[in-house]
């Protein structure tokens, strides 16, 4: 997939047209206004779905986010009143 690709889909995104499936960390802000602390505190508790990819033997991966699994969790947030 070429960057000019990635770019148009990131535009895309940002306008409401397409949403990603996976998200990395880094993306969490500029998606949903959640920083880096809080989206690791949701990953410990279990609140929103990740992976990491990683090759056998290899001590770090790229972690990944569920965009509709963040989605979900502020929709429940919304309606039970919680923050």
């Amino acid at each position: 997939m070429s960057s000019d690709t990635l770019n148009n889909q990131d535009r895309a995104a940002q306008q409401g047209e397409l949403k990603p499936e996976w998200i990395r960390p880094k993306d969490m802000p500029r998606h949903f206004g959640i920083g880096r602390t809080q989206t690791y505190e949701l990953i410990a508790a279990n609140k929103i779905r990740t992976l990491s990819l990683r090759k056998r033997g290899q001590r770090h991966g790229t972690r990944l986010i569920n965009y509709q699994s963040v989605t979900a969790y502020l929709e429940l947030l919304t309606s039970t009143g919680e923050a």
